[in-house]
């Protein structure tokens, strides 16, 4: 199997390209529905954080998977790197069914429990169905995508990731128009359905395309040792993930009490400011790849330099964009709403990012390096703890008790990021994970 030779610039510029694109579907549905209503747009935000929460099993198997496949790769063992595809293929396929099934089943139920009433809970329930019952499409893509990026391919899913947006935003476009079969929340959804559809059916035949010696009959033989592996590490480097995002989910009910205007300036803040950090999220991301492979070939010197380098670029990007939408927020949000009492609360926010963008920075760079390495039994526990204790303990202290609304909880998410990001830096620079037990 012939792999391209990659740099980290040669994989940033299409990861970051990608990371927007895919943010900017679920911030184009966001936007057009806060057309017809700012109930709407904040129910819809609402179930994109439960979706989150559901697709991270899917991230987690791919996590899991990229790190066998990388250091497959780095110590050119082919064989392996092709099974350990198709295994993940198999693992993915079948959660994403079974999950998608639990949403559609369970969707009034899961954001009824989030404190949500009347409206808001119609609108989020439809949405939830609609969308969340195709997991599997959302899953496999995921899954589709990162074997790329490992094989030097990311501009591979840059291209899909595009086409799904334009699929995406035209169906959009066609809701608001009246055209659509379906109005309102539940065109949105269709429209997004039909947009992942379209994505993962160009993912498969680009896929049956590549030369890596992968065999189709594999998905009907799986591989207990390798699916044993790929859960193992995916588990531990995807408990974060789940942690966070169903923290995430419970901290909403601390703002329920509050004014609208605190969720609705908490839904708008999060549609933006996940662009504050997606430059240095996506050097941490290709950074991650190349050190996977260094680790894998025996160049542990290596990659820790390489780690620490792309350190310093993605506290440069972080600190850089975080300025620049908090200079820019009140434009941003007004693209919204005109509610001034939203665009205040929303200003606030966007200066704490600022703070919280540092911390990110450590997480997106040693905590990503800890994984590549197959260490992650201990960054596990380090973000399951300061996750529970500093985002939920410590912000419903100050959301609730304090009675600083959304922005104790923002207060306590910056926190969160400096805790989890100064433990990880520690276990990165104590050098363990160069002597940890192979995972090869």
């Amino acid at each position: 199997m012939k792999i391209q030779k990659m740099s980290l610039l040669s994989l940033t510029i299409p990861i970051l390209i990608e990371q927007i694109l895919r943010s900017l579907m679920g911030t184009v549905n966001t936007f057009m529905l806060s057309r017809l209503s700012d109930d709407a747009a904040t129910a819809v935000g609402v179930a994109n954080q439960v979706l989150n929460v559901v697709t991270i099993g899917s991230s987690m198997l791919a996590t899991g998977a990229a790190v066998l496949v990388n250091q497959a790769i780095g110590g050119r063992r082919d064989r392996d790197a092709a099974d350990i595809t198709m295994n993940s293929l198999y693992a993915t396929g079948a959660l994403g069914l079974f999950m998608g099934a639990f949403t559609l089943l369970f969707a009034g139920r899961i954001v009824s429990l989030m404190g949500l009433s009347g409206a808001l809970v119609r609108h989020a329930a439809v949405y939830l169905r609609i969308v969340g019952g195709s997991c599997a499409l959302q899953f496999l893509s995921g899954m589709l995508t990162s074997h790329f990026r490992c094989r030097g391919k990311a501009h591979v899913a840059m291209y899909v990731i595009a086409l799904i947006n334009a699929t995406n935003l035209a169906g959009s476009w066609l809701v608001l128009r009246g055209r659509f079969p379906l109005p309102g929340v539940a065109g949105i959804a269709t429209a997004r359905l039909i947009a992942e559809a379209v994505g993962l059916a160009a993912l498969v035949a680009l896929f049956r395309r590549e030369a890596w010696g992968v065999r189709l009959r594999d998905l009907a033989r799986p591989s207990a040792v390798w699916l044993g592996r790929i859960v193992r590490l995916g588990f531990m480097s995807g408990m974060e993930g789940i942690s966070y995002l169903t923290a995430q989910l419970l901290t909403i009910r601390f703002i329920t009490g509050f004014p609208t205007a605190s969720l609705s300036a908490k839904v708008y803040t999060q549609s933006i400011n996940g662009y504050t950090y997606m430059v240095g999220h996506s050097v941490g991301l290709a950074a991650q790849i190349l050190c996977g492979q260094l680790i894998g070939a025996g160049l542990a010197a290596d990659a820790d330099r390489l780690m620490k380098r792309s350190w310093a670029w993605v506290l440069g990007f972080n600190m850089g964009f975080s300025l620049l939408f908090y200079a820019c927020s009140n434009p941003l949000v007004g693209l919204f709403t005109q509610s001034t009492e939203i665009r205040a609360i929303a200003r606030t926010l966007f200066m704490i990012d600022i703070v919280t963008c540092a911390g990110r920075s450590l997480n997106h760079s040693f905590n990503l390096g800890l994984y590549s390495a197959g260490y992650a039994f201990w960054p596990m526990m380090v973000s399951i703890v300061s996750i529970w204790v500093v985002q939920v303990g410590v912000g419903f202290t100050l959301t609730v008790s304090a009675g600083l609304g959304v922005v104790g909880l923002w207060i306590a998410q910056a926190l969160d990021e400096w805790t989890r990001g100064i433990a990880v830096t520690h276990l990165w620079l104590s050098k363990k994970w160069a002597a940890s037990p192979s995972v090869r």
